[in-house]
């Protein structure tokens, strides 16, 4: 058994293979890479081995053309004193470093009336990942990028089945998105995003609870979840409780 707190501190190893994500293992790491971002997960190292990880994450990515890079430290990340190891190489905290380690396992602690759909159709998942983008106020070229790569990773995501995509709807109106990888253990959920006028009418909890009844079909009744600033007290009142706090920590190469 895979405990969910470490589901939710490497969510590289849960993806599956859309044609467009990398995983590169290396002793005591691994470098997930997805379209222009890229991450270091599943870190193990001795306290003598950091700065060399460090070297040859860079020079990986370098290779790539790839600018930035940030390290996903969890509790289980080792040495204990990784974050110190690495702001000594000249990485830097993230702008919001602290994500929160939650897990659910029962129905959510709060209902809503609001209508979820799930993603069937490549054309509903180029328009859902388009909400995400406008939710999360990115520009008109990182969403281009978003729903191209969404778009022609469509059929290997449906033939995988791992992953579903789900939107919710306020008044008939697309207001929110919520994506869910179902691992053994659980839901991960990854991504989610609502417009800022919808906000405050009950459509995160929709999608939050739309990704437990799945869960909870597959026969893996349990949420986990990396949660920001935004999400966290949410998902804490509908009754996710913590497992620690995984920092995030950048390297502009």
């Amino acid at each position: 058994m895979v405990d969910p707190t470490r589901i939710a501190e490497s969510p590289g190893r849960w993806l599956p293979d859309d044609g467009q994500t990398a995983i590169v293992e290396r002793p005591g790491f691994d470098v997930v890479t997805f379209g222009k971002s890229a991450a270091v997960e599943s870190i193990n190292l001795a306290p003598d081995s950091v700065a060399g990880a460090v070297a040859e994450v860079r020079a990986l990515l370098r290779e790539r053309g790839l600018t930035k890079v940030t390290w996903w430290v969890g509790p289980s990340a080792a040495p204990a004193d990784l974050e110190e190891r690495l702001l000594a190489e000249g990485l830097t905290l993230d702008d919001e470093p602290n994500l929160t380690l939650l897990a659910l396992d029962h129905p959510p602690e709060a209902g809503s009336d609001l209508e979820v759909r799930r993603v069937t159709s490549r054309d509903e998942l180029i328009a859902a990942l388009a909400l995400e983008s406008e939710a999360f106020g990115n520009s008109p070229e990182e969403t281009a990028e978003r729903v191209s790569r969404g778009g022609a990773a469509w059929e290997r995501l449906k033939d995988d089945g791992t992953v579903e995509h789900y939107v919710a709807y306020l008044e008939g109106r697309p207001v929110a998105f919520g994506r869910g990888v179902f691992t053994p253990e659980g839901g991960l959920l990854l991504g989610g995003a609502t417009l800022p006028e919808a906000r405050g009418h009950g459509a995160y909890t929709a999608l939050v609870w739309a990704r437990w009844n799945e869960a909870v079909r597959r026969g893996t009744p349990r949420l986990i979840v990396a949660a920001g600033p935004m999400s966290g007290p949410i998902l804490e009142r509908l009754g996710f409780t913590s497992n620690g706090t995984l920092r995030l920590i950048v390297d502009h190469l």
